[in-house]
């Protein structure tokens, strides 16, 4: 079968599973989304500690790790996928200077852009309300249309629910910003409602935004790097 074959086959199953029921269908649809894009997590990951277990440098700047923190996995040719060869180590830093430097070509090949991880600590909801805070600056916005996707990442669990850019954008409007920095915009998952994405109301919002309901939510579904399908 072909590839758009092979998603017809797949939206024509969700359909039926759904059965007409939206909420069914939602969650089957974003199930089967971001358990392929674990696939494709799992088998970077391979790759990644294979090339650090030989110690390898990085890609762009040549130089050796200091820590196994904060290293990227790059694909060499952005129209294949990932393999051994066609892939390499990168600083993070390197890594963005490197998409920085190639967004600006005009023969920027497709799929040449990255995906953007949010690690977030937990937090103790008993006490702020909140587990997990992400913070998103004026910055970080005018970068996003630089990645296929944004991942949310638990930093103490691994689990990470996947966001579309564009999707994303749609919230980090100018009456949405805070305080915080230059009018950063903030990211929550609130106590009992652990299966949604909360954006904070903006600051002259926030007085109001339990009896208005200032808030923004946008369901997701949270995937462990351990679960299986």
């Amino acid at each position: 079968m072909k590839p758009d074959e092979i998603l017809a086959q797949t939206r024509k199953l969700i359909r039926e599973h759904a059965n007409d029921d939206p909420d069914k269908w939602w969650y089957a649809n974003r199930f089967v989304f971001a358990r392929l894009q674990l696939d494709e997590r799992k088998t970077k990951t391979i790759i990644k500690r294979k090339f650090m277990d030989e110690k390898k440098p990085c890609h762009y700047c040549e130089k050796p790790f200091d820590t196994n923190r904060g290293i990227h996995l790059h694909r060499v040719d952005g129209d294949k996928g990932y393999s051994e060869g066609n892939c390499a180590l990168m600083h993070a830093e390197c890594h963005r200077k490197y998409h920085s430097e190639s967004s600006s070509k005009k023969d920027l090949k497709p799929g040449e852009v990255s995906i953007l991880l949010k690690k977030s600590k937990r937090y103790d909801e008993n006490t702020k309300g909140f587990a997990y805070w992400w913070d998103i600056t004026p910055t970080l916005k005018e970068s996003l249309d630089n990645y296929e996707l944004v991942e949310f990442v638990k930093k103490d669990t691994g689990a990470r629910c996947i966001f579309p850019p564009a999707a994303l954008k749609d919230f980090l409007v100018p009456g949405r910003q805070t305080s915080r920095g230059e009018g950063h915009w903030g990211i929550k998952v609130l106590k009992g409602r652990e299966n949604e994405l909360a954006f904070e109301p903006g600051t002259k919002d926030r007085r109001e935004s339990t009896k208005d309901g200032k808030w923004l939510f946008y369901r997701v579904v949270w995937i462990d790097d351990d679960q299986q399908t």
